[in-house]
Formats: C-alpha cells, sequence, structure tokens
C-alpha cells in the first residue's frame, strides 16, 4: 500500500501549473520581442512623408513625359568590350548631341562597380571610352542634355574574352 501511495497522480492543481507555465513562457517571449522592435525601429518615417509623396509624383510625371517621347535604346556589345548604345526617336531617326553616362554593376556583389562616360561617335550611336572587363554586367544608363534627364536605358548583358 506504501508503494500505491508514492505513485504520480495528475491533479488539477499540477494541470493549473503547467498552463501557467506554458503561457508564462509565451508572454515572456512575446514581452522581449516587443522590447527588441522598440529599441531597434521607433515606427517613425524620416523626414515628411507629405514632401516625400509630392516628390514621388513629381519624379512619376517627369518619368511619364520621357516614356511619351517613344525612343528605344539598343546596347551593341562587340568583341573587343566597347559598349554601344544606339538611341533612335520613335520614327527610327538618331537622337545625337546628348551627354550618356552609366552605372555599370555586376550582378553579384559591388567590387566592379563603375560609372563610365560614353561618347557620340556618329550621330545616334554612344560608345563608352575604354572597354569593360570581361563578364557579366548590368547597365543603368542615363541621357542628358543641358543637365535635364532626356532619356533612361537599363540593360544586362554579358561581355565576352577578349
Amino acid at each position: 500500500m506504501a508503494q500505491a501511495d508514492k505513485q504520480f497522480r495528475l491533479t488539477g492543481k499540477h494541470v493549473l501549473a503547467i498552463f501557467a507555465a506554458f503561457f508564462g513562457v509565451v508572454f515572456a517571449v512575446n514581452g522581449y520581442m516587443i522590447y527588441l522592435s522598440q529599441k531597434s525601429w521607433t515606427g517613425l518615417v524620416p523626414g515628411n512623408g507629405y514632401e516625400a509623396s509630392n516628390r514621388y509624383n513629381r519624379e512619376a510625371t517627369r518619368a511619364r513625359a520621357i516614356l511619351r517621347k517613344g525612343w528605344r535604346t539598343k546596347v551593341l556589345v562587340p568583341r573587343d568590350g566597347r559598349i554601344v548604345i544606339r538611341l533612335r526617336d520613335s520614327a527610327g531617326r538618331a537622337v545625337s548631341g546628348l551627354k550618356a553616362t552609366a552605372l555599370m554593376r555586376r550582378p553579384v556583389g559591388t567590387a566592379g562597380d563603375t560609372t563610365v562616360q560614353f561618347t557620340e561617335d556618329m550621330p545616334g550611336d554612344y560608345v563608352v571610352a575604354r572597354p569593360l572587363p570581361p563578364g557579366a554586367w548590368r547597365m543603368d544608363a542615363r541621357f542628358t542634355r543641358d543637365g535635364e534627364l532626356q532619356w533612361r536605358a537599363s540593360a544586362e548583358f554579358v561581355v565576352p574574352e577578349h
């Protein structure tokens, strides 16, 4: 009979203690997460949201005006690594007299990122001054006249081994 008394019996007090311990852990973890979120981000957006939205709207209006021009770009990649951007208007005529610059980035990492200048070789054909090293590239080009953005072009291409 003495052994029967030492046998564990699950009572209501035990269930209540397990239940309280479980939710105590959940509340403690949630409290810690709330503390970390408040410590790492205040919830404030820097600057004036109204001004930021106005700036966005002005930029979107400019972008739509640029796209209405209907210009087209074609990126040519000769074996020598000197990239050529061919810029044509909606009627297929060469667009010339612009200043062209481009940010050239590698698809992975930032080690080879560089900004390059293009010169107009023939009407509407803009050629990079120095050859790019072989490999994959992403290009974001900007065409300006008197400091005002006229056109943007993006492309991904591979420069072959020279």
